[in-house]
């Protein structure tokens, strides 16, 4: 990944809606650029999401080492 280029990953939702698309992109009947339209993405998040190398799972956001703290954790040894 390039500096200052921050990868993009959707919610399961999102990426469902651009699955819905990849049989008529594949096809022909639509274009990239028709999908990126009718999704509201960049044309390159389609791109990379309708590519046949592509997961069949909705993606997940890589853990950035730090455990999310919550809320909870604060008060668990009292409880």
């Amino acid at each position: 990944m390039d500096e200052g280029r921050q990868e993009v990953v959707l919610d399961p939702n999102r990426w469902l809606e651009v699955r819905r698309f990849r049989g008529l992109y594949e096809s022909g009947a639509m274009s990239l650029r028709q999908v990126a339209r009718e999704t509201g993405l960049n044309r390159r998040t389609v791109t990379k999401y309708l590519n046949s190398q592509a997961p069949v799972a909705p993606p997940k956001r890589a853990a950035n080492g730090r455990r999310r703290q919550r809320i909870v954790d604060e008060f668990a040894p009292l409880i």
